[in-house]
């Protein structure tokens, strides 16, 4: 009798935990979307300028297919949903959400949106724990990791990768026996002149491919220590590579007497190498890919029988009070921003110096590009045969989206201007030495020396990162919002007599830190 009556009573049993366990998983997905929306709500400015750089740089288009690619992945795992259930935590995600906030305050502060995304990505990860619970989250790891490609970064990196380029092809051509000639990021053969430009670094490729090695890596291997070599194969292969196409392109030039390798061929030859690079990665790896395996939810991840049953309540609960403490950094954000000056007169002087120099009008020759300062100015001094000068200050009373001292968009020269290198040099401002930023820059034969530095929270900088933690206490701690970046620039071929120039120029200058002061105070 008893056989029979468990027998009738199995079925119903397995039909609750079942129900159950679709309730669970209804409740969870219901939570995640409504929370993952607040988050974007929340973190609004950080995620449309990141939705922004996908539509806008050619670098960056491979970003709107990583949410699809996730989803096969969570797909390819869905064994997930019949063998085990989310369990919200509480305590620990909040701690980390916390600590999220106060990264995205501080970046917010600094105006670094890449920072920005990447603490938004920390945020969405514990609402993931959050909500899904330990075992879950680990099973799914991966495809959660995976969203970290929706950032779009590593544009810092394309000045190393453009020397790393421009020094590959030198010794390519001393190799083969080309006589050459390197200037900054300006190559000069007997049969013409050539110029890695920043499309030349090979970001684009190499961000691509480290996002495909991932994913291969994942796809293919069970065993880690294969995934880890592949994902190095994926760094590695295209920056070499790259190298390689911009060789080619020079020797291809060089043969045809520039017939072919130039405009829409360069274009064309970089996309067929790199495809075939690509295909060469894949073919390596395939040839060391484990046995075709499904994939299977780990021991450790699978709820005990006995374990008591949850009520969707406590999901919906779990994704509040991540939203909750998130939101306490954008909130200090706004308060921080609607204290700010609200674009005020400003009136930039620019110093007295003492004989020889003297100021003259001259129509400028050399300017930067700064994005929406609260003002700029650009004096010329001459003196006679220790040379001319041509200073400039570009002041910000408050910083914020698309309005601040340091962006990509920046530069020290317009796009007539070419970058050839960046270095420092010690100079002496105010009666201190520092070591000044120095860009060479060309235009045609001419070649100029631009120095510069920046005044944040009241004192000089030459670091951007040193910059940018000055922004930050000047907000958060001091309350000192204004910034600027002052510019001396020295046309000459040899940097030695540049900065002669320039350690006269500010020999001869009163100080300058109290007349940005005086600038300020006028903004308050």
């Amino acid at each position: 009798m008893s056989t029979i009556v468990d027998s009738a009573v199995r079925p119903i049993a397995q039909a609750d935990e079942h129900a159950r366990l679709q309730r669970a998983w209804r409740a969870a997905a219901a939570t995640l979307a409504i929370a993952i929306l607040g988050l974007i709500t929340l973190f609004w400015e950080a995620s449309v300028a990141a939705v922004n750089v996908w539509s806008d740089s050619a670098t960056y288009n491979h970003c709107f297919l990583i949410v699809p690619i996730v989803g096969y992945l969570i797909w390819e795992r869905r064994v997930i949903f019949a063998q085990t259930r989310p369990a919200p935590i509480f305590l620990v995600p909040a701690l980390a959400v916390a600590i999220g906030s106060a990264a995205w305050l501080v970046a917010s502060t600094a105006t670094v949106f890449e920072v920005q995304q990447f603490a938004m990505f920390g945020i969405l990860q514990c609402l993931l724990l959050a909500v899904l619970g330990w075992r879950v989250y680990f099973a799914l790891a991966f495809p959660f990791f995976y969203l970290i490609f929706l950032v779009p970064s590593g544009e810092q990196l394309v000045p190393v990768m453009q020397d790393f380029t421009t020094w590959f092809i030198a010794v390519g051509l001393d190799v083969i026996g080309i006589p050459n000639y390197v200037d900054g990021v300006f190559i000069s053969i007997p049969s013409g002149n050539f110029h890695v430009a920043e499309a030349c670094a090979g970001l684009r490729f190499l961000i691509a491919s480290v996002a495909y090695g991932f994913l291969f890596a994942d796809l293919i291997y069970r065993d880690w220590k294969r995934r880890a070599i592949f994902v190095v194969l994926s760094v590695t292969i295209p920056i070499v590579a790259n190298g390689f196409r911009a060789l080619g392109i020079v020797l291809i030039a060089n043969y045809s007497n520039h017939k072919y390798a130039i405009g829409a061929d360069h274009l064309v030859y970089g996309w067929g190498f790199f495809a075939a690079i690509t295909l060469l990665l894949t073919w390596i790896g395939l040839k060391f890919r484990d046995a075709p395996d499904d994939w299977h939810l780990p021991k450790w991840a699978r709820v005990p029988a006995h374990a008591a049953p949850i009520a969707p309540i406590s999901f919906a609960m779990a994704g509040a009070l991540v939203l909750a403490v998130a939101a306490w950094g954008p909130a200090y954000a706004a308060y921080l921003n609607f204290a700010a000056p609200k674009k005020p007169t400003v009136m930039i002087a620019m110093p007295e110096l003492r004989a020889p120099w003297q100021a003259v009008d001259a129509k400028p020759s050399w300017l930067p590009t700064y994005q929406n300062p609260a003002a700029e100015k650009q004096q010329r001094y001459v003196a006679g045969a220790a040379g001319s000068v041509d200073m400039h200050v570009v002041f910000y009373s408050d910083q914020r989206k698309g309005s601040e001292l340091l962006s990509f968009s920046n530069e020290v020269q317009d796009e007539s201007w070419r970058r050839i290198s960046d270095g420092s040099a010690a100079l002496v401002i105010d009666g201190a030495s520092f070591d000044v930023n120095v860009r060479r820059i060309a235009r045609g034969d001419a070649r100029r020396f631009v120095f510069s530095w920046y005044w944040v929270d009241g004192r000089f900088l030459t670091s951007k990162l040193g910059m940018k933690l000055a922004q930050v206490t000047g907000k958060l701690v001091t309350g000192r919002r204004a910034a600027a970046v002052v510019m001396l620039s020295i046309e000459a071929n040899d940097e030695a007599a540049a900065l002669r120039t320039a350690r006269a120029f500010l020999a001869a200058a009163g100080p300058i830190a109290p007349q940005l002061e005086r600038v300020a105070a006028s903004t308050k």
